[in-house]
C-alpha cells in the first residue's frame, strides 16, 4: 500500500467495499449495515489515533497502527457490531460502549452502567445527536421565535427524560466517570456535576 493510502485507511476500506464487494456480490440489508458499521468503526479508530499522535513526540508508524487495528478486529476487541449474537442461549461477556442515543436505541438493560464524561455540557444536549433548530420541526411548536429560556427548559426536560430512561435500564449500580477539564482544556461545568460532588469516590 502507498503511504497516502496508509494515512487514510477509511478511504481505502470504502474503495475496497465498492470495487471488490458491492460489484461482485448482491448484499442483503444486514450485510450492508455491517459494512457501514465497520467503516464507522474504522473512522473512529483513526480519529483517536490522530489525536494521540498530536500529543506523542514519537508516534508509531502508520503501518504499525494498521497492523494493530487488524489484530484488534480479529480478536474481537474492536467490533462493528455493538450487539453480539448469543451462543447456545448464553450471554457472552462483553462491554457495550455507546453514546446516549445509541444506548437508548439499543433498548436493553445492564447490571452496571458507566456514565462517561458526566461533567460535560453535552449531557443536557442529549450528546451530539441534537440537530440544529430541531425544535422548529416539532408538532407542538407554536410558531414563535424560540428564546434562550425556551431552549433552557427544553434542555432540562430532555435531560430528565434521558436520566429516567438510563436509570430504568440499570439493575445494580451506576458508576460516574468525569474529568475536571474538557478536551479543549477548559473547566467542565455540566448540569450533572453536582452528582459527582455528592457521590462516593472509588
Amino acid at each position: 500500500m502507498e503511504q497516502d493510502q496508509l494515512s487514510s485507511p477509511v478511504r481505502v476500506l470504502d474503495k475496497a467495499i465498492k470495487e471488490l464487494i458491492e460489484v461482485n456480490y448482491q448484499l442483503s440489508y444486514q450485510e450492508l449495515s455491517a459494512l457501514r458499521e465497520l467503516t464507522e468503526t474504522t473512522q473512529h479508530f483513526w480519529e483517536i489515533d490522530n489525536r494521540l499522535r498530536q500529543s506523542n513526540p514519537n508516534p508509531k508508524l502508520p503501518r504499525a497502527t494498521l497492523i494493530e487495528f487488524i489484530q484488534l478486529l480479529r480478536r474481537g476487541t474492536i467490533t462493528a457490531n455493538p450487539r453480539p449474537p448469543y451462543y447456545l442461549g448464553k450471554k457472552p461477556s462483553y462491554v457495550t460502549l455507546a453514546t446516549i442515543f445509541q444506548y437508548r436505541s439499543l433498548k436493553s438493560c445492564h447490571r452496571w452502567q458507566f456514565w462517561l464524561d458526566i461533567s460535560s455540557n453535552l449531557w443536557e444536549k442529549g450528546g451530539a445527536s441534537v440537530l440544529f433548530c430541531a425544535p422548529l420541526f416539532l408538532r407542538e411548536w407554536s410558531g414563535r421565535t424560540l428564546t434562550p429560556e425556551d431552549e433552557f427548559e427544553a434542555d432540562q426536560a430532555r435531560l430528565q427524560r434521558i436520566l429516567r430512561d438510563l436509570l430504568g435500564r440499570v439493575k445494580d449500580k451506576v458508576i460516574l466517570c468525569h474529568s475536571d477539564l474538557s478536551v479543549k482544556g477548559t473547566e467542565q461545568t455540566g448540569p450533572l456535576l453536582t452528582l459527582v460532588n455528592g457521590c462516593e469516590e472509588i
